[in-house]
């Protein structure tokens, strides 16, 4: 069974500044994607959501309602799904990535 297992909780902390990254408090999130077909948009689409929700799980601790400690949470999230997007390696998610989820150019391999 395919996964990435995503130091995301590492990303979060170096953005916010409370640790250094490889943290012995660091958390991990596995996304499992071997049920997925990432040769068709439905399984990238799939696939990304699922990382950017592992990502809004180790992000969480960061997440507020004040409006200037919004952006450390989101810039949180953001670096978290484009560091499990890279770990993955597989050049449709890239796509789909880098375009925001507008459109996907799906190669084959």
């Amino acid at each position: 069974m395919k996964s990435i297992k995503s130091l995301l909780s590492v990303a979060a902390l170096a953005i916010s500044g409370i640790a250094a990254a490889g943290s012995p408090d660091s958390q991990s999130v596995v996304v499992r994607y071997g049920d997925l077909n990432l040769n068709s948009q439905a399984g990238v689409k799939s696939l990304h959501k699922r990382i950017r929700n592992a990502a809004e799980s180790v992000c969480s601790e960061l997440s507020s309602s004040v409006l200037s400690l919004r952006s450390t949470y989101e810039q949180c999230i953001d670096q978290a799904v484009a560091d499990g997007v890279s770990a993955v390696a597989n050049p449709n998610l890239s796509n789909f990535h880098r375009s925001k989820g507008k459109s996907a150019v799906l190669a084959s391999n």
